[in-house]
Order: structure tokens, then sequence, then C-alpha cells
């Protein structure tokens, strides 16, 4: 029984391959049967991919009793003619809103198996979101863009069911790879006689020592590669904003390799100068904030004005820097 398929989605790009590789103009009616897939995303409401949010994923298949991916080749295109299969593709991108019922868009199409009488080949299907870009050979997906603000996710092999058998309900079940730091900003006066008294105190930056970020991800069973725990990464979206009583939210969501500590160094304006608080610890009540993976945590941080003692002197100072001076200059013959 032929199937019709519908427009693919122009806007989408199979992992790792070109435009004119993987768009083009809608596909005729063929003699094999489309793969329909729903999908959810598991995990906490905090996430940066909430419901509505538009999520496209890396999509892979494979045909077997079991999902085997040894060996896997992706394949991006179908190769129709005259209305004929004659070459599936394995890999697509899926492009769904989070958190509804709608049937997720599939650019190419992928369908089952075919034969006639029809085939009774099982495929298994697995993704990973946002989609990346997959290599040569093998399952591993690599994030196009790695700046903390990706809510990777990975969603394990599913029983397609098959062209004499296709499922009833094949959904693609995406959980959070990462955990997810918000933050928030207080200001506490001192009870007494406060050193800030009639300046403004406003939040100027934090940045996240030792975090790391998900680099690839092997679609063939979710394993994370991780970026280096070396770099800092700063809280983007903080536009200094004044600081009061009330905890205020500040920066967008970041999202990190979870299972360990958070240190941060936040940097306050206070008038116009900028104070420095370093190597600052997260805690948990009377122990350290121990991160979890797909969990969001909120992160208060209470910026505490120092009391001036009224019976001792305070140290100023200034600041000067050498300039710099001009040293003998060099040369050579490129010969």
């Amino acid at each position: 029984m032929k199937t019709r398929i519908g427009l693919a989605v122009l806007a989408l790009l199979a992992a790792g391959c070109s435009e004119s590789e993987n768009m083009g103009t809608p596909e005729v009616p063929v003699n094999a049967k489309a793969i329909r897939i729903g999908h959810s995303v598991q995990g906490t409401t905090r996430a940066a991919v909430i419901e509505g949010s538009d999520v496209t994923a890396t999509v892979l298949m494979c045909d077997g009793n079991t999902a085997d991916w040894t060996g896997f080749t992706p394949t991006y295109k179908n190769d129709i003619q005259s209305g004929t299969l004659n070459d599936r593709a394995n890999v697509s991108t899926a492009s769904f809103k989070a958190g509804t019922d709608a049937t997720v868009a599939l650019n190419p199409t992928l369908y089952y198996a075919h034969a006639d009488p029809a085939s009774s080949t099982k495929s298994h299907l697995v993704a990973v979101a946002p989609d990346g870009n997959l290599a040569a050979s093998g399952t591993i997906v690599t994030m196009k863009t790695i700046d903390g603000q990706q809510d990777v996710m990975y969603a394990e092999a599913v029983d397609a069911g098959s062209e004499n058998s296709p499922a009833n309900s094949i959904n693609l079940a995406f959980n959070h790879l990462t955990t997810q730091l918000n933050f928030a900003v207080k200001y506490t006066s001192s009870a007494g006689t406060g050193e800030w008294k009639g300046k403004s105190v406003s939040l100027k930056s934090i940045s996240i020592q030792n975090a790391q970020l998900p680099q690839t991800v092997d679609a063939a069973d979710g394993t994370v590669s991780w970026t280096d725990a070396a770099a800092a990464l700063s809280v983007p979206g903080i536009a200094n904003p004044a600081l009061n009583e009330s905890a205020t939210a500040v920066g967008t969501p970041v999202m990190i390799k979870g299972g360990s500590t958070v240190k941060v160094d936040v940097t306050v304006t206070v008038g116009d100068a900028d104070l420095p608080f370093t190597n600052v610890t997260i805690k948990n009540g009377d122990g350290d904030l121990i991160t979890e993976t797909a969990k969001a945590h909120l992160i208060t941080l209470d910026v505490k004005e120092p009391e001036t003692a009224s019976d001792a002197t305070s140290v100023t100072a200034t600041a000067t820097v050498t300039p710099w001076e001009q040293g003998a200059p060099g040369s050579a013959d490129l010969d």
C-alpha cells in the first residue's frame, strides 16, 4: 500500500551533510512505509528545554532484531526512482515542540526495510538533541556549539517495529545529560555602619570555575565526552542589575557536567569600584552543593555589606602600572 509523504521540513539539515545533500523537492509516493514517531522530554520543568520549546535532534536508524550500531555508516538521502525505494536514509533531523503530542517531523523521511510481501525486519531509532555533526562513520555526534547554553539530551534506542508490523506508538524519550545552574543575587546591608553606605551596588559578573561542557554524544549508548575542566565559564546575560534585599534572578541558565561541587568567582560593582569575590564554594546547608545530572539547581548569592570599624583607621592606596618601554629593535632576512 502506497504512503503519501508530506513536505520535508525545509528549515532543517541532516547532521553532517550539506544543504544541497539533504534539502530538495518533496518526496514522491513510494512503495515503502514511512516511520512515524512521537517524543517526550524527561526531566525537570526548570530545564532550558521547556514546554513549547522548539527542538531539533539527530536521529539514527539501524535494522535487526536488536539495536546493533556496529559498523554504522550514515546515509543521508533516500534513493527513490519512479516511486521505488532503492536505498534508504538512516540519518535524519527531527523537529518538534517539547510538551506537544504532534508527530515529529523528519527530514529526510525514514522508511522501514521494504519487501514484497511486507518485510519483517525491525528498525531501531536513537536520537541526540540538539542536532549535531555526525562522523563519517560510526555514531559519534559532535555538538555544533559548545558554550554552556545547549540543553544536550539523549533518547535511547526504541524498537520501531517493521513494515509488516509497525509499532503503534514510537516515542523518543529525551533525557537531559547535563546539570543546569540558575543564579539569583541579593544584597544584605550592614546592621551597623556599613562601608557601602550611600553607594550603588550592582552585579557585574559570575564565572563558574572548572566547568565541563558536552562536546560529543555517542548515539549508540548516550556516552558523553566533555571539554577539559581548565577554563572558567562566564554566566551570560548579566547586565549589571542593581542589588536589593530580595533575591533577583540574574543571567541565563547554564548547562554543564553534573556530579561535582560548584566554585564561582563573582564581581560586584560598588560605587565606581569593582570588588572581586574569588573561589566562592557553593553550599547546600552545612555541606558543599553536589550537582546532579538532569536536575536544575538554583544558586542564590548573598552579597553582604562589610561593617566599618569605628575605632580603627582603614588603609587606602592608589595603584599605578609602569608603562612599557621600547626595547631594542630586531630584524631578519627571509631568503
